[in-house]
């Protein structure tokens, strides 16, 4: 295809063509996976009081070497402040997470103490100080404790929760539709005719999404009828913030999806110096929906639903974005210089990168047991085992 772009120009017009999510206040038991669009703050110091991290007894540091010591009370965790009398040689026995009663500054496990009724002598060397979590010794009140872009899991909602916040302003998720393309294309169920296959992509592209952390609210199919589909297509678009087509997409007289979209909208590329996938395109349409035109190949759908599509969505959730991992190639490997080219590879435990490269864009099965696709850049033939190259994992 005449006048590709190379795939550093499909990054740069990414980017530069991206539209920052709305931000929502989501329930913090909604918002596992999205994307902050606020800094969390601590509410009050980390910890918020003198933390006593042992059990056994609080007792004052400048008594350690002073003999027996009586035990006056307990203390545990959920009462409030307490204080030692001060009558010297005393101690209270005290649990994990309790607040350090005023007047001591030392915690004694059990395992290194004698008891005898409300005596306490010890036997084990200790350390004035020892097992006390000092009040604000992590963090001060005020303090930026998750950075807005981060992503809500299991840690950040935990931070989220200890610092009160019931709710977070997080990115509004995208609609998303997916079209499958080709009157050859049966449901996944059907018993397919010798001239046909079953429509395997959608199902691919919706996996990819998921497991990104993306919904596909819309999983349709386009037939090879322009006059019937451009209308159900276009009202699609008008209702979505994002599609994405595989297949119809290149020079064939069948491709109508191009023709279609430069209709709705405006195309900010079609054809990439790249293999496989190089007809995929991206189109805005005059209501703001997003499209990305992927060839119908298998290998080549996924490929660029890898590369570009879900770095795309997470940087239009505000996400930061992400360095592509380097892997060290295992083995020669020799590529057509003036395409880049995305080669499946299996990682060994070292983490170096096995070539296991397909017949061709449709032999889709043979990507099983592979941990992604190494990217090897227009411009060299000869890449030698040793190289160092980006790594894009099927596992997002």
């Amino acid at each position: 295809m005449a006048g590709r772009i190379s795939v550093r120009e499909v990054d740069r017009l990414l980017k530069e063509n991206l539209q920052l999510a709305p931000a929502i206040d989501c329930p913090l038991n909604k918002s596992a996976g999205r994307v902050l669009r606020e800094n969390l703050v601590a509410d009050r110091d980390l910890p918020p009081y003198d933390r006593i991290m042992m059990d056994g007894y609080a007792v004052r540091g400048a008594e350690l070497n002073q003999g027996a010591i009586r035990i006056k009370g307990q203390l545990v965790a959920g009462e409030p402040h307490r204080e030692l009398d001060g009558e010297p040689g005393s101690a209270l026995e005290v649990m994990t997470g309790a607040i350090l009663p005023k007047g001591v500054d030392t915690v004694i496990p059990y395992e290194d103490t004698v008891r005898d009724g409300d005596r306490l002598t010890l036997c084990a060397k200790a350390r004035t100080g020892q097992f006390v979590h000092r009040k604000g010794s992590d963090f001060r009140a005020g303090a930026i404790l998750v950075q807005m872009g981060s992503i809500m899991r299991a840690v950040e909602a935990g931070i989220a929760a200890s610092c009160g916040y019931a709710t977070v302003q997080v990115s509004q998720r995208p609609r998303i539709t997916v079209f499958g393309t080709g009157d050859e294309l049966v449901e996944v169920g059907a018993r397919p005719a010798p001239h046909q296959v079953r429509r395997s992509n959608p199902s691919a592209i919706e996996h990819a999404l998921a497991m990104a952390s993306f919904h596909a609210g819309r999983i349709g199919h386009l037939l090879d009828n322009p006059q019937k589909e451009e209308e159900r297509l276009r009202d699609t678009m008008n209702n979505s913030d994002l599609v994405i087509i595989s297949g119809a997409v290149s020079k064939g007289k069948l491709d109508w999806i191009p023709a279609a979209l430069d209709r709705s909208g405006t195309r900010i590329f079609h054809g990439v110096a790249q293999k496989p996938g190089g007809p995929m395109g991206l189109w805005i349409t005059d209501s703001g929906c997003r499209v990305f035109a992927l060839p119908g190949n298998p290998v080549s759908t996924l490929a660029g639903t890898f590369r570009y599509v879900i770095p795309y969505l997470r940087l239009q959730q505000g996400s930061r974005e992400r360095a592509a991992r380097k892997v060290i190639l295992s083995q020669d490997f020799t590529t057509n210089g003036n395409l880049t080219f995305f080669l499946p590879v299996v990682l060994d435990p070292a983490g170096r990168a096995l070539p296991r490269p397909v017949n061709n864009s449709g032999d889709f099965a043979r990507l099983a047991g592979t941990d992604g696709f190494a990217e090897l850049p227009e411009g060299s033939t000869q890449w030698p085992a040793g190289s160092a190259v980006d790594f894009y994992p099927w596992k997002t």
